[in-house]
């Protein structure tokens, strides 16, 4: 129960962390769309490594593709933002989860993103 908590927390807060950074990204360049639009926005958050950017967001891809969640027409945010919170998750040492991240992030994000 505590677990499952400590996760939708993490989850919650690393969504919203990067919708913000969407929403600023976004009004200050209306411009980007799509993945030059989310390489923006994930340089903002600093959750990644400047030299990785192009690399979480092939990795983003391909599991998008794997985990059967890839748009149709393209990388969508919810997509980014879920590879995101997963590999930060991993990153800090957990193995797997209780929670569905996806369906949290899914929860937080319009599909329009």
């Amino acid at each position: 129960m505590i677990l499952a908590m400590k996760e939708k927390h993490f989850a919650k807060r690393l969504t919203r962390r990067m919708l913000r950074s969407h929403s600023k990204v976004s009004a200050e360049h209306p411009d980007l769309s799509g993945e030059a639009l989310y390489r923006e926005v994930l340089l903002h958050t600093r959750l990644v490594d400047p030299s990785n950017v192009d690399q979480t967001l092939s990795q983003a891809v391909d599991s998008a593709a794997e985990w059967g969640v890839y748009a149709n027409d393209g990388l969508g945010f919810r997509q980014v933002v879920h590879f995101v919170v997963t590999s930060q998750y991993r990153e800090a040492g957990h193995e797997g989860t209780v929670v569905s991240f996806r369906d949290i992030v899914y929860s937080l994000i319009p599909a329009s993103l």
